[in-house]
């Protein structure tokens, strides 16, 4: 299989899972504009990864408001870049902005085979806000 990766820009994200906690590592995205949804169903079918149906997940905020969300995995190889110190003072969880590059890939092992993929790359353009912050911040 050749690999193939997708690029997205301006990417919101609602978690980022920078600890391993037993479940793996990985960045979640705000997934509900259609279009966005459109490029990682395609990537994903094309690819034919976990089975060419992508996990989209709904919760619904504060307000009431249905959020679609993806989540990335992060690999060992994963290469982070922040756009300056402050940003990556900030750090990388809800409310920072990023652009990444993920792939697909085969994989083989003693439970399982098939497609999955993982985050290649990681730029934070925004680091994360909270709640009191971004009352304040411009």
């Amino acid at each position: 299989m050749e690999e193939k990766e997708i690029v997205l820009k301006d990417l919101h994200v609602i978690f980022a899972e920078l600890e391993d906690k037993g479940y793996g590592l990985s960045i979640t995205i705000d997934a509900t504009d259609p279009s966005l949804q459109g490029e990682i169903t395609k990537w994903v079918q094309e690819n034919n990864i976990n089975g060419g149906s992508p996990k989209f997940k709904t919760y619904t905020n504060k307000d009431g408001i249905d959020v679609i969300q993806y989540q990335f995995k992060i690999s060992k190889f994963t290469d982070f870049k922040f756009k300056d110190a402050e940003v990556e003072e900030a750090g990388l969880g809800y409310g920072a902005v990023i652009n990444i590059v993920a792939r697909a890939f085969e994989y083989k092992n003693k439970f399982s085979t098939g497609i999955s993929a993982s985050l290649s790359a990681v730029y934070v353009k925004e680091g994360a806000k909270n709640n009191a912050m971004s009352k304040i911040a411009d």
